[in-house]
């Protein structure tokens, strides 16, 4: 599994690296787990490792995440990516899922609720499968 976490916020982007290494057993993760802290970076480790999963905040230094769903979406369109954004702003959902995003994690981020994306998404798989 590979992920990345674009989060402008260095103290939170290592917590939920550490966290998902930890919950999703991951063996390598310098390999699985990429930290960018702005769009550009973010959108450089999404077109290298096309992750199976990505987080992106909202607010970051080079502009908004919520524009970045459906580039994201492009440049991962051979395979199933996963996207959840991430922000203080709960009026953002909404537009969010319009635009393709999975997921909508509330910040201050709760890590029960990080666990139960997983979850709900091995659930929805099992189902699919």
């Amino acid at each position: 599994m590979k992920i990345v976490i674009i989060e402008d916020e260095q103290d939170l982007g290592v917590l939920m690296r550490n966290f998902l290494i930890k919950q999703l057993n991951i063996k390598i993760p310098d390999a699985a787990i990429r930290i960018a802290s702005s769009l550009a970076e973010g959108m450089e480790c999404v077109a290298e490792i096309s992750p199976d999963w990505v987080f992106i905040d909202n607010n970051l230094p080079d502009g908004k995440g919520i524009n970045q769903i459906l580039k994201i979406k492009k440049a991962t369109a051979n395979k199933k990516t996963w996207i959840v954004m991430m922000s203080a702003m709960t009026n953002l959902r909404e537009e969010a899922f319009r635009l393709g995003a999975d997921y909508f994690l509330d910040k201050p981020i709760s890590f029960v609720e990080v666990k139960n994306i997983f979850k709900d998404n091995n659930e929805k798989s099992d189902l699919a499968g």
